[in-house]
């Protein structure tokens, strides 16, 4: 599909399932992709009609053009989900619609119903989106220095590997992707590299957008609107990090999120850090499946 300044972007629907089950959209972390959940997503089938969105610059769909600070803004971001939804809508007429995400797609959701008032689904369960609270509060601090820290760590990212196999073995090294389940570490490794038609692979999502999408969600206007956001949601936390380790602002501030919205609820899933839903995929399918008994 073509997104409203001509970028393409890359609408996925998985085919296995139940074509009288509820849809389920999935929204994925930065510098990730759709396929990078591919495991989780083939189990939710069972229960969902499920559909996946690569943002732009990430996975299959285009990269714009500079300046990234204005094609990746977050209103972009924004945007796109709703045409996501509207084509969905085209597709499966009127049957229940959830929407999940990982991370910055969850800030995308949260800024459509709360700002752009657009909020098709039943309900919404976000896993730890990484919303920056008002100067006022203690975690804006804290977010401004991690913000800034993921950005350099982007700045310094291998663009080129082998291959998918070598690009796991690489990562399965550290903390946190030595804790993700192995197929989920597999299809992320996958799903974010593409061929660079020289005999090796570079990264979907190039480092210069995942900084750029950082600096897009680098700001306090999605959580100052929550208290309109028109539909429930469940938020998802890690555990904060245990001292002496810094602790972690997107865990902290679900608490303070979830404070905002009218009827939220929030979990905080044992064992597990921001990358959730790679290294417990079970829990959060259970989290999901959760949500479509409460709200369908």
């Amino acid at each position: 599909m073509t997104a409203g300044d001509g970028l393409g972007l890359r609408l996925y629907r998985l085919l296995r399932g139940r074509a009288d089950a509820p849809v389920l959209l999935w929204g994925h972390a930065n510098g990730f992709s759709a396929g990078s959940y591919l495991p989780l997503l083939e189990e939710l089938c069972d229960d969902f009609q499920v559909f996946a969105f690569d943002a732009r610059g990430h996975g299959g769909s285009q990269q714009p053009p500079a300046p990234l600070g204005e094609t990746l803004h977050i209103d972009r971001y924004t945007s796109d989900l709703g045409l996501h939804v509207a084509r969905i809508r085209e597709i499966v007429g009127d049957r229940p619609m959830f929407y999940a995400a990982h991370s910055f797609s969850g800030v995308a959701a949260l800024r459509l119903g709360a700002i752009e008032g657009m909020a098709p689904w039943r309900a919404v369960v976000l896993f730890e989106p990484p919303l920056v609270p008002t100067p006022d509060h203690p975690e804006y601090a804290i977010a401004a220095s991690t913000g800034r820290d993921l950005i350099a760590g982007a700045s310094r990212r291998r663009r080129r590997w082998a291959d998918p196999a070598t690009y796991a073995a690489s990562l399965g090294k550290r903390i946190p992707y030595s804790r993700f389940r192995p197929d989920m570490l597999q299809a992320h490794c996958t799903a974010t590299l593409r061929p660079t038609g020289e005999g090796d692979c570079e990264l979907a999502c190039a480092p210069e957008v995942e900084m750029a999408t950082y600096e897009a969600v680098d700001n306090f206007t999605t959580f100052e609107a929550l208290p309109q956001f028109p539909c429930p949601v469940h938020f998802v936390a890690s555990e904060p990090a245990v001292p002496p380790a810094p602790p972690s602002w997107a865990a902290l501030v679900q608490e303070l999120a979830a404070a905002r919205v009218p009827g939220a609820r929030l979990t905080r899933l044992e064992g597990a850090g921001h990358m959730m839903t790679f290294e417990r995929p079970d829990a959060c399918r259970h989290i999901l499946l959760e949500t479509l008994v409460n709200f369908s």
